[in-house]
């Protein structure tokens, strides 16, 4: 009896030398499409399977196929179905799941319609049968299946194994196409069923949060997100803290070009009633950087260049915090390597580095250099829990009206702050204060008791900035602690409120809706701090 293989891959990793294998043990190769086209180049015989013809699918039915794959007794006894044609004893297949974007009646069409639907479904069919035959749906597969075939010792635990791995491949599949479809809906809560979106297995992590933890880094099918394009410039095997920390400073990053490099704008509300638009200064041509440590936010910046960014945002004490994350919404030039070398980071992560960067930085032991060249774009966010997961819509509008509840207006180097300060506040753990001065933080609270105490902890970090960053010589002496103060929560007079309006604060941007909102108010209006109510809160966790 001719034993038969059936090849039909979208990844055509490795099948080449799989068939050839095969082909040289005897095997009958059947197949059709470009997998036959990718094994007749490599000079190896096929016979053309016209089941698995695409035009023809109709006039082919697959249904002789199935009933062949079904009734192969290739491993054991003949059934009373055994045909002389039921000689299938292994299947390559593959297809690729994916997230698509419905943006078009054909896009639409070639979603619910797809042409290589039908290989699930020979999949789904196969693993009925996976006594009989080898079913090979993941290339790493591959190498053990051919040492298992030399030696005649294929195991019943393998083949369930690689059934498992198909059946897994399948739900992918499957799963791609209908969250494409659900969660393009118009009505945002309407959440599918069951959440079945295709993760992709990337590698191995080396360790998890804590040594004695194992992890693995799986990515977000369609080309969403961080990990789409994340490359490991240098360093070795990443870890379970580093590639969060990766993901979440390149988060804010993204949450800034997302928001702040085109012209912004927000409907706006005098205290008087009198309606404007509040304009925010386009950020092209800025860069934004940002250390991270354990997802909390150690300091950030804007500035015109990446080097003055950089020196604006790695601010906080060396010996005392280690292992942080650096990254930069700019490619990392010779002048801030050089600056990087001497500090403590696990990882820079940027658009690029230039030649000289590379060499620089390629003398720091253990530094990892991770190039992003994608803007995250995920329209969702989850948190796993003990036998369940929590699933929303990402947090991604600032606000969507201010009102100004004081008499005067915060001008324009305030405003374009606040929107920053917004960002950052986004990106911290609830109950958080952000303190600016200059496009840069002077002081960040996260994950505090209440809204008042992250006013008071963003307070002592001021203090602890200023003391620790004395002005520049021949600098014009600027006695003001901060220049804005972001909250992502309701807050009301407080002593460190006192203090900072006594050390030149200049604005609030707050959600209101305080019982003691008067109060405040008043209190602004006498120090002469613009005040913003915009009734968002930004809480997170």
């Amino acid at each position: 009896m001719v034993k038969q293989a059936i090849f039909h891959v979208e990844n055509t990793e490795g099948v080449i030398e799989l068939a050839q294998f095969l082909s040289d043990e005897g095997w009958q190769i059947l197949s059709a499409n470009r997998t036959e086209e990718v094994l007749k180049k490599a000079k190896i015989p096929v016979v053309r399977e016209h089941a698995l013809i695409e035009n023809n699918l109709y006039l082919n039915d697959t249904s002789s196929l199935i009933k062949r794959i079904i009734a192969s007794s290739f491993y054991t006894e003949p059934s009373e179905n055994y045909t002389q044609e039921s000689n299938v004893g292994l299947i390559c297949m593959n297809v690729i799941p994916a997230i698509h974007s419905i943006n078009s009646e054909k896009k639409l069409k070639s979603i619910t319609r797809p042409f290589n639907f039908y290989i699930s479904t020979l999949l789904r069919n196969a693993f009925l049968n996976h006594e009989n035959i080898i079913i090979l749906s993941d290339p790493a597969d591959y190498k053990e299946a051919m040492i298992q075939l030399r030696t005649n010792s294929v195991t019943p635990e393998f083949k369930i194994r690689l059934a498992a791995k198909a059946l897994n491949l399948v739900s992918a599949f499957d799963g791609g196409i209908a969250s494409s479809l659900l969660m393009t809906s118009q009505d945002e809560t309407d959440f599918m069923n069951y959440l079945t979106y295709p993760f992709e297995k990337q590698f191995m992590l080396y360790g998890g949060a804590n040594q004695h933890q194992h992890s693995c880094l799986y990515r977000f099918p369609g080309g969403g997100g961080t990990m789409s394009t994340l490359q490991k410039q240098q360093g070795k095997e990443l870890s379970y803290n580093t590639v969060s920390d990766i993901s979440f400073a390149w988060e804010q990053i993204s949450m800034l070009a997302t928001n702040l490099k085109n012209q912004f704008s927000v409907k706006s509300v005098n205290c008087d009633g009198y309606k404007f638009v509040t304009q925010f200064t386009p950020l092209t041509g800025t860069v934004f950087t940002i250390a991270v440590y354990n997802k909390s936010i150690l300091g950030a910046s804007l500035s015109t260049n990446v080097l003055d960014s950089f020196k604006k945002t790695y601010t906080y004490d060396t010996k005392e915090i280690k292992r942080v994350i650096f990254a930069s919404s700019s490619v990392i030039d010779e002048a801030v390597a050089t600056e990087i070398a001497k500090c403590n980071f696990v990882a820079v992560v940027s658009p690029g580095f230039t030649k000289e960067a590379k060499e620089i930085l390629s003398a720091v032991k253990g530094l990892h250099l991770i190039s992003v060249s994608k803007i995250n774009t995920s329209d969702y966010e989850m948190e796993l829990l003990g036998g369940g997961l929590l699933f929303q819509t990402k947090d991604k509008t600032l606000f969507d009206v201010w009102n100004v509840k004081t008499k005067n207006r915060p001008g324009q180097t305030f405003v374009d702050q606040m929107a920053f300060g917004t960002i950052l506040a986004m990106g911290s753990r609830s109950y958080c204060s952000v303190l600016l001065k200059n496009n840069c933080v002077v002081g960040l609270s996260q994950a505090c008791k209440s809204p008042i105490r992250s006013v008071d902890v963003a307070l002592t970090e001021a203090i602890l900035y200023k003391q620790h960053n004395p002005p520049a010589e021949n600098s014009p002496e600027d006695e003001a602690l901060a220049d804005v103060l972001v909250c992502d929560a309701p807050i009301h007079l407080c002593d460190s409120l006192r203090q900072l309006a006594d050390a030149g604060l200049k604005a609030i941007l707050q959600p209101g809706g305080s019982e003691a909102d008067a109060e405040l108010i008043d209190f602004c209006n006498e120090h002469l701090i613009s005040m913003i109510f915009t009734g968002m809160t930004h809480i997170s966790h």
